[in-house]
């Protein structure tokens, strides 16, 4: 039997020689991708099956170090056959996924979605997804499920350790081996704490903050089969069992990766290194076939699920979610038979012209989806449509603190300011073309609403507007009041917002300023209402006038992508075939948010302009005009659609009368 046969699944003994498969090794990996898949199915089953990949992190740093330890003992290591035996290992099923995704993304996407599916399968293949994916947005982000190699993020972590760690224990004195992963899975580890609370994004993301998850796999490598680490493993194996059952199921929720990561990791270490005979009997062999055929799995159910959640307008009914749970396990061991392991046991050694063959299909398949642009697949007109809305440019959109930027001005001596967050930016492209003989100034930051006082603060796992980013948004508003102070030219403040992230409790709190520091409160109308009324009191005090624009009708569905879709007649599968948004929904889904603005004019004495009667159509609102795509993802106004709006209600106008 070759070494790299059973690479997933076999500890190398002490002498090199022999190869003991671990049946409780595949089981783990059954376990941790049928969590994964069950999350991604997005049943609410396990809230926290994400944690799968971080158990996946664990087992792989352990086998590879094993591998790669045992090797250079025995002065027996390659790199090329090291990489060559990867490849070997991880390409042919990958390559296949990656094809044939490519050529259904080509028919099934839209145009922004399928520009950006080129740039992941160029970082899938090239194993800097998790770059690309950053760039493109949050793992727990509204339009992740809309990207068919998101999951590509971690198997390109795990190869650029795959990348480092040879090296690394090549060049090292052995005698180092144990102390240098210590040190690296420590100050892996703070790095990951210190970035989680300041970019969590990179914090998910980024090799060297999710290291120490292999790392400890690596540490098991050197550390199994000593007299201390068996007493440990063998006093804390059902306990570490029982932490891997409980936890996708009743995570302590908040930062990814956080303390469920750690724990998750920790007992995945522990039951590895216990090896326990219970672990190799018949209890675990359905887990270990499942975990024969993972990796296929974990390629294949992700595309399933992206695609179909791109063709069905509105959340995918239960019966499609669990026909895409069978048909990834069909699909995956298909592969898995057909292509994975019939390569993985073929007599293939490395030559120079075989790396060269690689090298030319690894080009042909990132180069599908270029072509098929090339042919017309992802209309740049549309993509350029449905491009995020940021207002007078990306550089105006704000990061902790306020500072006007001459390219975030229609006039160097501005007369109104926009304030507010991104439901403020896609204001300005119809303000701005309406706006008269007024000049604005745009002032707005993501997600932080145009209140005083307080802040959302996210509560779901991995939600980048943790308690540090509220404080930058207390911090910012107050930059913004300031700003207003010393700026006597402008006679109007313009206060936009979805302001639901201000009263969806569980989701998110609110971070309130007090005299002592801050406190957090229960999210809902009363204090948004609170707050509201202070701010607008706070600019009437300086001479100035306000109003507020609400944000236009929408629900969950990305309106513009159905419009995309039904303006290019291709295939629209759900509730909302022509992607009008019933009234009757949004009502019950912006049940707080418009009680709010109805009893603003009331409480806290300002106007309210509404988009809902400009865009009614039949019993529900349009989401194009024929021609225009209105929305684009979130509710948000696309650029000619904010313009097409605002001239047809005349919004400078609006503004000028309403506002008081």
């Amino acid at each position: 039997m070759s070494w790299h046969r059973n690479l997933p699944s076999i500890l190398v003994t002490a002498d090199g020689d022999n190869m003991n498969i671990r049946q409780d090794i595949q089981a783990l990996r059954g376990f941790a991708v049928l969590v994964v898949v069950i999350f991604h199915a997005r049943l609410n089953l396990l809230p926290a099956g994400y944690l799968g990949v971080d158990i996946f992190f664990v087992i792989s740093g352990f086998l590879i170090t094993s591998m790669v330890k045992s090797q250079i003992e025995r002065d027996k290591f390659s790199f090329t056959e090291f990489y060559f035996r990867r490849a070997k290992r991880l390409l042919p099923a990958a390559y296949t996924t990656f094809a044939i995704t490519a050529l259904l993304s080509a028919f099934l996407l839209t145009s922004p979605e399928f520009r950006q599916f080129a740039d992941q399968l160029a970082g899938a293949v090239t194993f800097t997804a998790n770059f690309v994916l950053m760039r493109q947005g949050s793992y727990f982000g509204g339009d992740a499920d809309l990207k068919p190699l998101l999951h590509t993020w971690s198997l390109s972590i795990e190869e650029q350790y795959y990348l480092v760690l040879p090296a690394l224990l090549y060049f090292i004195p052995r005698r180092f081996w144990l102390q240098f992963v210590i040190i690296v899975v420590i100050l892996s580890l703070a790095a990951c704490v210190g970035m989680a609370l300041w970019r969590p994004d990179i914090a998910f993301y980024f090799f060297p903050t999710r290291a120490w998850e292999l790392g400890l796999g690596s540490l098991g490598a050197f550390i199994i089969g000593r007299n201390v680490t068996s007493r440990a493993s063998a006093a804390l194996f059902w306990p570490a069992v029982a932490a891997l059952i409980i936890l996708p199921i009743v995570p302590f929720g908040g930062l990814h990766p956080g303390i469920d990561a750690f724990l998750a990791c920790f007992a995945t270490l522990i039951i590895i290194l216990r090896n326990h005979p219970l672990a190799n009997g018949a209890v675990t062999r359905p887990l270990a076939v499942i975990g024969d055929f993972s990796y296929s799995l974990y390629l294949v159910h992700w595309p399933l699920f992206a695609l179909a959640t791109n063709v069905w307008v509105g959340e995918l009914p239960l019966w499609a979610k669990w026909s895409g749970v069978g048909l990834s396990f069909i699909l995956a061991y298909a592969q898995y038979r057909l292509v994975e392991d019939p390569v993985r046991r073929a007599p293939i050694s490395f030559t120079w012209r075989r790396a060269g063959l690689m090298a030319s299909l690894s080009a042909a398949v990132i180069a599908i989806p270029y072509a098929a642009i090339a042919l017309g697949a992802a209309p740049q007109s549309y993509a350029t449509e449905r491009r995020g809305n940021t207002g007078l440019g990306t550089s105006c959109v704000s990061n902790d603190h306020f500072t006007p930027r001459a390219e975030c001005m229609s006039t160097s001596t501005p007369t109104e300011l926009v304030w507010g967050d991104s439901y403020a930016m896609h204001l300005i492209p119809g303000i701005n073309a309406t706006r008269g003989a007024e000049s604005i100034v745009q002032a707005t930051k993501y997600v932080c609403g145009p209140l005083i006082g307080i802040a959302p603060v996210g509560h779901l796992t991995g939600a980048t507007q943790n308690a540090n980013w509220a404080r930058g948004c207390l911090s910012y508003n107050n930059d913004v009041i300031a700003y207003l102070r010393a700026t006597p030219s402008i006679h109007t403040v313009i206060l936009s917002s979805v302001f639901k992230q201000y009263m969806t409790a569980g989701d998110f709190g609110i971070l309130v300023a007090t005299a002592n520091g801050h406190r957090e409160v229960v999210g809902g109308i009363d204090p948004v209402l609170r707050a509201m009324t202070q701010t607008v009191k706070v600019i009437r005090a300086m001479g100035k006038r306000v109003v507020v624009i609400a944000p236009p009708p929408a629900l969950d569905w990305d309106a513009g992508r159905c419009a995309e879709r039904k303006l290019r007649a291709m295939s629209i599968l759900g509730e909302y075939p022509n992607c009008d948004i019933p009234d009757g929904e949004y009502q019950a889904k912006r049940k707080l948010v418009l009680t709010f603005l109805a009893q603003l004019p009331r409480d806290a004495g300002v106007n309210v302009i509404m988009f809902d009667d400009t865009l009614r159509r039949g019993n529900g609102y349009a989401a194009n005009d024929g021609r225009t795509i209105l929305y684009i993802a979130n509710g948000h106004l696309s650029y000619a659609g904010s313009v097409l709006l605002a001239r047809k209600m005349d919004m400078g106008g609006l503004i000028n009368r309403l506002a008081k």
